[in-house]
């Protein structure tokens, strides 16, 4: 291409799977329809309530490149988002989330 995106890789072949969505009107999964507005760091998918007798709602949900947790081993990237580390993107708080946060317990930890 060169509109300066690099073409996507769909490393499992076939299509590529879409996120998980829950119905906001009615909590069913949802199933991704088709892709909407799509740029480097954003993209549009719509989606289609599975309970469509008692539901049937049609949303898009917006999905957003946000921040990098381990750099690129590209040279020049095409963007460059803020460096955060993994540990304190994974453990962003709530906005009123006002306690200190508790250490994780061993025996509720997967191993």
């Amino acid at each position: 291409m060169n509109d300066g995106h690099r073409p996507l890789k769909n490393i499992g072949g076939g299509q590529p799977r879409m996120p998980g969505v829950d119905c906001p009107s009615c909590g069913q999964r949802a199933f991704a329809r088709q892709t909407g507005k799509r740029s480097l760091l954003y993209s549009e998918v719509y989606y289609v309530c599975r309970d469509t007798m008692a539901c049937g709602h049609h949303f898009v949900v917006g999905i957003s490149v946000l921040r990098t947790v381990r750099p690129s081993c590209v040279a020049e990237p095409l963007e460059r988002l803020p460096m955060t580390t993994w540990r304190n993107a994974a453990n962003d708080r709530a906005a009123n989330d006002d306690g200190t946060p508790s250490e994780p317990v061993a025996s509720t930890m997967i191993t």
